[in-house]
């Protein structure tokens, strides 16, 4: 697939993650993110189920087990397939389905199973094909991936038996407990070993272990060029022989925020990771220049990306607090036209590089 107007063999789209006041509704996101001129969209569960207490004032949001107003949800997401088509927009993957290598109990097994059922109803609903599971935070077996490639074993299967058939893209959160790098989550993929299995690769998340630290001054780990340089040389060695695993990447970059106490006390005061706080707050897109402050390596890594010879779909993914909570309904215009402004530099980028 092409993005039009662009040259690169690349799938282009949106991600309708920013924006959490009121005023920053789901069709004026996805209104936003065609005028910028994208075509495909990457959909927030979270997103979904607001409009759909917004139709529905009944609707009662989905748990973990499933349960809640499905129904009311199927019809949601027909909606916004509808408005979709009206926009000339797909919906090309939704994420993040939450905390699904879990399982200990009989119980707890069957309940993430029937929630991952609704979400396929959902995609199907959408006429979208993917769906994407973050790292959790806390799996039951600790360290074991074998056994957490088991629970995503039983997932691909599920999916696959769908009518149409659905896929899985699975992402290594940085914050989460175990596997917490590209390099862990590739290991997941190939103990599952199933071929609508595959990795969502994040220029954040990537960085963020490899690269930089918002509770440094400089913003950086020790050796940080190096580790990254030497992180990303193994990336494209590692996932050349089937770059069609990497099912899709994202791109965002981040900003320091306006110290390492702050983000420490921001972290602390609501007992998350810091790099989970600094992951919602402080994620602006490449090539905004210095009010925004970003300042990861973005390119260097989708250059490695590229190098393994995968040409897919990217987003583009915007987490910054200081936006997303305000009551100004032309917020989700602006960062989708940024996103488009972001994509034709890093277009430019790659071309300086020989990729066409």
């Amino acid at each position: 697939m092409s993005s039009p107007g662009l040259s690169l063999n690349t799938a282009t789209y949106a991600t309708v993650s920013a924006g959490l006041h009121p005023s920053h509704t789901l069709p004026s996101k996805l209104k936003a993110i065609a005028e910028a001129g994208f075509r495909q969209v990457e959909l927030g569960f979270p997103d979904l189920q607001k409009y759909a207490k917004l139709e529905f004032p009944e609707y009662k949001t989905m748990d973990f087990a499933g349960r809640g107003s499905v129904e009311l949800l199927y019809e949601t997401a027909k909606k916004v397939r509808a408005i979709c088509r009206e926009l000339g927009l797909e919906v090309f993957v939704v994420h993040p389905f939450l905390q699904f290598e879990t399982f200990e109990e009989g119980t707890k097994r069957e309940n993430m199973l029937a929630r991952a059922r609704v979400w396929f109803n959902v995609l199907k609903a959408l006429d979208c094909r993917m769906m994407q599971v973050g790292s959790a935070s806390n799996p039951a077996y600790g360290k074991d991936l074998d056994a957490i490639a088991n629970d995503f074993r039983l997932l691909a299967d599920e999916a696959a038996s769908q009518d149409p058939p659905l896929r899985v893209a699975y992402e290594a959160w940085a914050w989460a407990e175990v596997v917490n790098t590209w390099e862990l989550s590739w290991e997941v993929v190939k103990k599952v070993d199933r071929e609508n299995f595959g990795l969502c690769l994040d220029t954040f998340h990537i960085c963020a272990r490899a690269y930089a630290d918002p509770t440094s001054p400089s913003g950086l780990l020790p050796s940080a060029s190096e580790r990254l340089a030497s992180s990303l040389t193994t990336l494209t060695a590692s996932l050349s022989p089937s770059p069609s695993k990497i099912f899709y990447l994202q791109v965002s970059d981040a900003c320091l925020p306006p110290s390492p106490s702050h983000i420490l006390q921001e972290s602390e005061s609501e007992d998350v990771p810091v790099l989970f706080t600094w992951s919602k707050q402080y994620r602006p897109l490449p090539f905004m220049g210095e009010d925004y402050g970003g300042y990861l390596p973005v390119v260097d890594v989708v250059l490695a990306v590229m190098a393994t010879g995968w040409r897919g779909a990217w987003s583009y993914e915007v987490f910054y607090g200081k936006d997303m909570g305000r009551d100004d309904p032309d917020v989700p215009k602006r960062w989708a036209t940024a996103g488009w402004r972001s994509q034709r530099r890093i277009i430019e980028a790659l071309q300086d590089k020989g990729y066409q």
